[in-house]
């Protein structure tokens, strides 16, 4: 297996641009999030203000959240992803959370079933990151496995890296980049327990 962060996530993102049709398929139009959940990012966004999505995949969470009026500018690291939501005559842009700027502010920000791909040492970074994009009292949505192991599951279509969070050590890497959890629920999904929080920016 690789050994180094970079590696293991690169690796990651090697396997969505391979099986990214198969993925769409096994989704089959499904939200990652509640409804509950992206109305709740929705009461929170001030009106006239745009939604940044990390990892929009198919696009089915922003199809939804643009269906309660708010504005999404849909990003993803994986280029078959994005080039799936051209074929539906949707805007999406290439966009490495881990290594790329994020130009501009933004009303809000979600990330839906991502953070399991990053390792523990790249989530300081990327919660920062996401900080300095929103202004004070910006919305951010997350979902993501919980547990306190890390392990690499063999789909068809390739390797997958999986980190999960228990939710208390999870939080203080939040606080530690300015945010605090208003909202969270928690559902058994694949593989154990899912959970889907909303934080605001202190």
């Amino acid at each position: 297996m690789p050994g180094d962060t970079g590696d293991n996530n690169r690796r990651t993102v090697m396997d969505y641009e391979h099986s990214a049709r198969e993925y769409v398929a096994t989704v089959a139009g499904r939200p990652s999030a509640s409804a509950e959940a992206l109305q709740r990012l929705a009461a929170e966004v001030v009106p006239g203000t745009r939604v940044l999505e990390i990892g929009s995949g198919p696009g089915w969470d922003a199809d939804a959240l643009e269906a309660l009026g708010v504005v999404v500018y849909r990003t993803d690291v994986t280029v078959a992803f994005c080039d799936l939501q051209v074929e539906r005559g949707k805007r999406c842009d290439r966009l490495d959370l881990l290594s790329d700027p994020i130009d501009g502010r933004y009303g809000g920000a979600m990330m839906l079933c991502v953070l399991q791909h990053f390792e523990r040492v790249q989530l300081d970074g990327a919660l920062r990151k996401l900080a300095g994009a929103l202004g004070a009292g910006g919305p951010l949505l997350l979902m993501y496995p919980e547990g306190d192991d890390e392990v690499w599951e063999h789909g068809a279509g390739g390797d997958y890296r999986v980190v999960r969070w228990a939710p208390a050590a999870f939080d203080a890497h939040l606080a530690r980049a300015g945010f605090t959890v208003a909202w969270e629920h928690t559902i058994e999904g694949r593989g154990g327990p899912w959970r889907t929080l909303l934080a605001l920016k202190s």
